[in-house]
């Protein structure tokens, strides 16, 4: 199992050799198997990378991440995988109903404000008992728009006073752990055989990823608990910041009564989403528990 997040912050060039991601740089030369990566970001100028380089990178199922000066997104590089089961995920996935789509939906819903609220009594803060109270009365589809209400009740006890839409050092690191989640999301939905654009309840037409923005939202809260115990006071995130937030992937999560880490449990939770597809009990999609920040080493698979 791929493992690691990769981050090219200094100019520097890329090369594939031998199954290895070589990166020379002024200060020296490294190799890295790219079978050991999931993620590979590149952020900066001077960052050089050959279409023969990016086109083994994408047979190694390697997303890769360009990153603005915001430390968001700009573009994402999304591996072709081909199986057996790809024309058959996907047949299932254009031919669910909005009935189906809204039962799969409410229980992304449930799972994630069940996941803000054992946030907040992770960190020992006010509100979870009104955060989960939110999570009782949820209906298919959630016609009531319970989750944005749960949500900003949340943020409010997370972080008193904080507007989501504006520019801060807060949310620029909310937004840059986020990035990491949703990135091995679609990654994961990919090698699963979904279209990443064909989603349950985000439907944008200008989106390449919206099942991946559906499945990330009971992940949220473990970046939230990263961010939290962050000191986020600078315009810009620095290179230590952005290193405890790319380990996201490496802490715990409990899944089916085990602990395993984010990385194990988004590829889980994709093949529940998979499996349900194929048996149509939509009620029955598994979603993973938030728990304290404990990283986890990492297992190769």
């Amino acid at each position: 199992m791929a493992y690691r997040v990769v981050e090219i912050t200094h100019p520097a060039e890329l090369h594939v050799k031998q199954g290895q991601l070589v990166v020379e740089q002024k200060e020296g030369t490294a190799s890295i198997p790219l079978e050991d990566i999931s993620l590979l970001i590149a952020q900066g100028p001077g960052i050089r990378l050959s279409t023969m380089a990016q086109t083994m990178i994408a047979k190694h199922n390697v997303m890769l991440i360009l990153m603005d000066t915001n430390h968001l997104p700009a573009a994402l590089s999304i591996p072709m995988v081909a199986n057996t089961r790809q024309a058959r995920v996907t047949a299932r996935q254009a031919a669910l109903t909005k009935s189906d789509a809204n039962r799969i939906w409410k229980a992304i819903v449930t799972r994630k404000i069940e996941n803000q609220a054992r946030a907040l009594s992770i960190l020992g803060l006010d509100g979870a008992e009104q955060v989960f109270s939110y999570a009782q009365n949820i209906a298919p589809g959630d016609p009531e728009n319970l989750e944005g209400q749960a949500a900003k009740v949340y943020f409010q006890y997370l972080r008193p006073g904080l507007n989501r839409r504006e520019q801060c050092p807060f949310n620029s690191a909310l937004n840059y752990g986020y990035a990491i989640v949703r990135a091995a999301i679609a990654r994961s939905l990919v090698m699963a055989g979904f279209v990443p654009a064909l989603g349950i309840h985000h439907h944008n037409q200008l989106n390449a990823f919206n099942l991946a923005d559906d499945m990330i939202e009971p992940f949220r809260p473990c970046v939230d608990l990263l961010v939290a115990n962050m000191e986020c006071e600078a315009e810009r995130l620095d290179s230590s910041q952005r290193k405890q937030l790319r380990e996201v992937l490496e802490h715990a999560m409990h899944y089916r009564n085990r602990k395993i880490q984010v990385q194990s449990a988004i590829e889980e939770s994709v093949s529940s989403l998979q499996n349900l597809m194929q048996t149509g009990e939509f009620e029955a999609l598994e979603l993973p528990i938030v728990m304290a920040p404990e990283k986890l080493p990492s297992i190769r698979e």
